[in-house]
């Protein structure tokens, strides 16, 4: 027996001196420091939210908040495994003072306090920022694709849901008949006595009612934006029926689900988390803004540069970036190569060399020449086609996309005859070229300059890794893969607790090393 190891402390033991609970957690372990960092933030708006007079005393934000966040950072979300590690596991014990939390209060407690998580996500960042952890020089902005808290089978046609509405009409009809008879049965027998409600079936069915009317009117707005986005007919579109909020997406693998798109911006310095939101509408570009001036807000300034990929390319955004002084490196949607276009060339008024004809950009569907093969001269106001011909002003165009009114001129050429180009120009019956010129034209050419330089392109090279990496950790060590809360706001509350877990993580693991390289 003396070659094994002795306990250090035997079970029946009785010590004059126990040894505490602060013994058992080392001096650098990482929930010391996410217990330091929160409680240096100001938590009087989560305070305020307490009655502070009724029922037994609370447990504070910041004990509650700290376990959520040191949970998500393990991977740990479900509810009843952090009331199981409150309860057994030494660093969550240590972190909430012995304090047993049920899993119902952890369940409440993370939905309601969406603005006050706010608050405290933007001092984490000023307080990351005094640190010299966050710069701002340039942010990386992208999205990704997360299951939301709806089965894929749980999707129907507006067709479909009217079906099951009618059904379940009569169904309630019916309930309601026998429920009414029920009343005048016992009414004879016993007297009159207070309604006591609907019966339990008949009020789950006014739930599921509810929930079938809420798909179908999200099912009728979808068909006519989707008539006219597409001239070709197409099946009708399948919306969710448990959480109607998100929408039926791609997944980045392949097959499609009832999806929510959360969006990250990342300061490239360290890789922290700067700003989150969830988009549920299937495209980014609208977000791209609304970042800026949300980060803005939280730090004093905007960034100076900023990563994204096509998603967020449009004119109207490179618009906006350039009167807020921000450096857009993004692809432009639908847009040359401005180093591998041949119709950028010294002097436009001469014909591009036959040989690079087949260089030309075209449009991916018909084929024929693109816009990006006609170049604009500023001084003359007017383009050049790869032939050399001009295309003088015409007639202005004012038209609407996504609710925002675009505007601009339409330029036109005026002889197309004998041009060796024309069966790759024009089509159908059409016998004049036309390109049209928006308001934003200017701020996209800008742009795709800036990203085919050489600078350009090394610093767009970066942007993979500053912002994949955050998505990677949080699906593969956090173990996020799908939303367990259902209804837009509910996930973005559920994606902002993420992304400030995931900050708190990468804060602890940057105060070791720097403690380590002090001592």
């Amino acid at each position: 027996m003396a070659y094994w190891s002795k306990a250090p402390i035997d079970r029946e033991q009785i010590t004059l001196f126990a040894p505490t609970l602060d013994s058992w957690i080392p001096p650098d372990h990482p929930v010391r420091i996410f217990d330091e960092v929160l409680s240096a933030l100001d938590w009087s708006s989560w305070e305020a939210r307490y009655c502070g007079c009724n029922g037994q005393p609370p447990i504070h934000p910041r004990i509650m908040a700290a376990a959520l966040l040191y949970g998500l950072s393990l991977g740990m979300r479900s509810s009843r495994a952090l009331e199981r590690a409150c309860a057994n596991s030494i660093d969550f014990l240590w972190l909430a003072s012995g304090r047993t939390i049920d899993h119902s209060t952890i369940c409440s407690f993370r939905t309601r306090f969406s603005e006050e998580l706010k608050d405290v996500f933007r001092q984490m960042g000023r307080l990351c920022m005094w640190m010299g952890l966050i710069k701002l020089n340039q942010v990386g902005l992208d999205g990704t694709r997360i299951k939301a808290n709806n089965d894929r089978r749980q999707t129907a046609t507006a067709r479909t849901l009217e079906q099951r509405l009618a059904a379940l009409d009569e169904q309630i009809e019916q309930i309601f008949s026998e429920a009414q008879a029920t009343d005048v049965r016992d009414e004879d027998l016993f007297g009159s006595c207070p309604n006591s409600g609907l019966p339990q079936e008949l009020a789950n069915l006014q739930k599921r009612k509810e929930a079938l009317e809420k798909a179908l009117s999200a099912a009728e707005q979808i068909e006519p934006r989707r008539k006219r986005r597409s001239k070709v007919p197409s099946s009708a579109p399948q919306v969710p029926v448990t959480d109607t909020d998100c929408a039926i997406l791609p997944n980045k693998g392949f097959g499609y689900d009832p999806n929510y798109t959360p969006m990250a911006a990342i300061d490239s310095h360290r890789g922290f988390i700067i700003d989150a939101d969830v988009d549920n509408k299937g495209y980014e570009s609208h977000t791209t803004i609304p970042v800026i001036d949300r980060i803005k807000e939280t730090f004093g300034r905007g960034p100076d540069r900023l990563l994204a990929d096509s998603a967020h390319g449009t004119g109207s955004n490179f618009k906006e970036l350039e009167d807020r002084s921000v450096e857009a490196y993004i692809p432009v949607q639908n847009y040359p190569q401005e180093a591998k276009n041949p119709a950028r060339r010294e002097d436009p008024s001469k014909p591009v060399p036959q040989e690079d004809w087949d260089k030309l950009p075209r449009n991916p569907q018909s084929r024929m020449l693109d816009r990006g093969a006609f170049v604009y001269d500023e001084s003359s106001d007017c383009y050049y086609c790869p032939m050399g011909r001009r295309l003088t002003y015409s007639r202005d165009f004012n038209r609407y996309s996504k609710d925002r009114p675009i505007l601009g001129h339409v330029y036109q050429c005026q002889d197309c005859s004998r041009c060796a180009l024309a069966k790759n120009c024009l089509s159908g019956k059409s016998k004049q070229r036309t390109v049209y010129r928006d308001q934003f034209e200017a701020a996209r050419q800008h742009a795709a300059e800036r990203l085919s330089s050489p600078e350009g392109q090394k610093l767009y090279r970066h942007r993979t890794w500053i912002c994949e990496t955050p998505f990677a950790i949080i699906k593969a060590h956090m173990k996020v893969r799908q939303f367990l809360l259902r209804g837009h706001e509910k996930v973005k509350t559920e994606w902002l607790w993420i992304c400030a877990s995931y900050n708190m993580w990468k804060l602890a693991l940057e105060m070791a090393r720097m403690r380590a390289a002090a001592r």
